[in-house]
């Protein structure tokens, strides 16, 4: 995602991003994962643990408080609620926390802060992308609750967490069935796929609009076909691993690619409209 939009970004804003990561010493790429790698609060079940990489604790600064909330918004499913601010509180929930990070990143004369700022958000527009950021069924806690068999050719995954499934296994099937070596040539791939006409609407979504978005991909395809299982009662017995369909595992894979292309799209268009100085 992060590969896409720098791909995508303008020449003068580019070099202002290089400017603020010192000098182009890192590139948004390079800090995509921080915020993960400097994530503080107890982890979900079965999140993936990340070393920290050099550039992180250089461009995140101290960071004292609890972030962990940060990357997502519970929104439960069902829901008749149209306000999402009934499931932030006190800001603390992904969509309240990328529009404080672009007002920091494009007001703030304090580079520290700024760098900061680049940080969270590069990783939480990609973060709100990935359906299960913004869901909760039956406090399953975006899906780190349910377990699922996937297949990756003769590869099988087994008892994995449906989350980790759509936050890196499609990633995983996306890259092999395009026949990509790496992050770089899938980005290059996914660049190519992007219709110019259909990108300027993806951009104008605001942050609201994308959660929502996020929040019925979820409901439509990523729980298809798994079994309901009421996480709030602590009685509840957990079931079975689910086995992943072909077809469950194909369609979510066209799911990612989309979610990755709209991802970069509006990160881009995010960066073109805060980095200002």
């Amino acid at each position: 995602m992060a590969l896409i939009a720098q791909q995508r970004l303008s020449p003068e804003v580019r070099e202002r991003i290089d400017r603020l990561l010192f000098n182009g010493r890192y590139t948004i790429r390079d800090i995509a994962v921080c915020a993960d790698q400097i994530r503080s609060g107890p982890p979900r079940p079965g999140a993936r643990s990340f070393p920290v990489d050099e550039a992180c604790p250089i461009v995140a600064g101290t960071v004292t408080v609890n972030t962990a909330p940060w990357h997502y918004i519970n929104i439960p499913i069902p829901t008749k609620e149209k306000d999402l601010e009934k499931f932030c509180t006190q800001g603390d929930c992904i969509v309240d926390q990328i529009e404080r990070f672009t007002n920091v990143l494009r007001d703030s004369n304090d580079d520290a802060a700024r760098r900061q700022a680049l940080l969270f958000l590069v990783h939480f527009l990609g973060d709100i992308h990935q359906p299960l950021h913004a869901v909760d069924r039956a406090c399953d806690q975006g899906g780190n609750r349910e377990r699922v068999n996937f297949y990756l050719g003769d590869e099988q995954r087994a008892n994995e967490s449906l989350h980790r499934v759509w936050d890196s296994d499609l990633v995983d099937k996306l890259m092999k069935d395009s026949g990509v070596a790496d992050e770089q040539e899938l980005a290059l791939d996914l660049e190519r796929r992007i219709d110019d006409e259909e990108a300027q609407g993806w951009a104008q979504a605001t942050v609201p609009q994308i959660a929502w978005e996020s929040w019925r991909l979820a409901k439509k395809r990523v729980y298809r076909g798994i079994p309901f299982q009421d996480f709030c009662d602590k009685n509840t017995k957990p079931a079975k691993a689910t086995d992943l369909t072909s077809g469950y595992e194909t369609a979510g894979m066209r799911t990612v690619r989309e979610q990755l292309m709209k991802a970069g799209v509006r990160l881009a268009a995010a960066l073109e409209g805060a980095v200002t100085h």
